[in-house]
């Protein structure tokens, strides 16, 4: 699935970039031969199984574990698992980036620099961001959505990341909206980047680092965030995911 050259392209930055080991843990739903009442079948858990594959074949620090969602009820409530198909990245801090959905088109490229970001025993943040993710100190969700065409969820994705990884306190999740509408229709999403913070406020539009940490603390605090619909910035239209994507090119 992934082109050789790409294949190429990203052993070499594993060996060169992977501190520690990276564990994988992929949830995944085999297709359904008989017709079950209310299941949804998954579009893309076959080749986004693939690529996981793929990718932890690139490096020995690279570990993976398949379970099937309904098979391992235990793993998935722990890692916070409960739509398909789901994909875990845990390195040597046991923080988890969660990622629902294929990690295709912009997103691949920075599920790559998730992996390698996770291996690091060490984030490197601006003195400000630093200083302030130390006043943290209650626990907070993040959640992404985007789009594999999305220009402007990269960013977003890469700061929640980046600030799960430095705090215990912070917990990051990205989802390609587009693989599952009902969360879409049910959020109002029409737009995307959408940061949903704690489960009940949204943030429309990109965001830089400084600016998700600083809701981030709001959050915290309890304090109030912009409302659903309300732009930080740029945003892309949300298109649905019927197919499997295609798009597993890294920029140089």
């Amino acid at each position: 699935m992934i082109p050789l050259r790409e294949q190429e392209y990203i052993r070499e930055r594993f060996a060169q970039e992977l501190e520690g080991r990276v564990r994988i843990d992929h949830f995944t739903q085999k297709a359904s031969a008989l017709y079950v009442p209310g299941r949804e079948e998954c579009a893309t858990c076959e080749q986004t199984g693939q690529l996981v594959e793929e990718l932890a074949a690139l490096s020995e620090k690279v570990s993976l574990t398949i379970h099937e969602l309904s098979s391992a009820p235990e793993e998935a409530k722990k890692l916070r698992v409960d739509k398909v198909p789901g994909t875990v990245v845990r390195g040597p801090a046991n923080r988890p980036l969660r990622f629902f959905g294929i990690p295709a088109g912009n997103e691949f490229p920075n599920f790559i620099e998730a992996i390698i970001a996770a291996s690091k025993t060490k984030q490197e943040l601006g003195p400000e961001t630093a200083r302030q993710l130390k006043k943290l100190k209650d626990n907070v969700s993040i959640a992404v959505y985007v789009t594999p065409t999305c220009p402007y969820c990269p960013g977003v994705v890469r700061a929640a990341y980046r600030l799960a990884l430095a705090s215990a306190h912070i917990d990051a999740t990205a989802v390609e909206i587009g693989e599952f509408p009902r969360i879409a229709q049910a959020l109002g999403i029409r737009g995307v980047p959408m940061t949903v913070i704690n489960d009940r406020s949204a943030i429309a539009g990109a965001i830089d680092e400084a600016g998700l940490l600083e809701a981030a603390l709001k959050a915290a605090e309890g304090g109030p965030l912009s409302a659903p619909g309300a732009h930080a910035g740029a945003t892309s239209a949300v298109a649905q995911s019927g197919a499997p994507h295609s798009s597993i090119v890294l920029p140089r």
